[in-house]
């Protein structure tokens, strides 16, 4: 069977409402298809995040907000991809003023204030193991 790269809106909002009456039976779909979307976003956006942590972050939160979503009010992709990508968001705004903190105070114990980012971006492929530029 071929894998699929999207998600069919109508499946998804009905493996959600089936999910909501008997999860057991249907958790192993539902779980699929954020897994796809999940990735599909974080991929998309590309955020300089740990990728698996935040992937895991968005699980936990879509599984959370799941009772909150209502098909009257517009369509579970749309729901679950701002849940999803606000949170990348969030994700990413902490993770940089984490590192923004920690390279000043390295800045601030050793007096150099001109000196390369110690604390790389973690997908940054670009640099060797002591942080000198490919």
């Amino acid at each position: 069977m071929k894998k699929m790269h999207y998600i069919d809106n109508k499946e998804f909002e009905k493996t959600i409402k089936l999910y909501l009456k008997d999860p057991k039976t249907h958790e192993d779909s539902l779980l699929n298809m954020f897994d796809l979307l999940i990735s599909n976003i974080i991929e998309s956006f590309n955020f300089t995040t740990d990728k698996e942590d935040a992937k895991q972050e968005c699980f936990l939160l879509v599984l959370k907000t799941l009772k909150n979503f209502k098909p009257s009010k517009g369509s579970a992709f749309n729901y679950f991809t701002t849940v999803i990508v606000n949170n990348l968001k969030l994700l990413y705004t902490k993770d940089k003023r984490y590192r923004t903190k920690i390279n000043n105070y390295i800045e601030h114990i050793t007096g150099e204030s001109n000196r390369p980012r110690t604390i790389p971006d973690p997908n940054d492929d670009t640099h060797t193991e002591d942080n000198q530029k490919i």
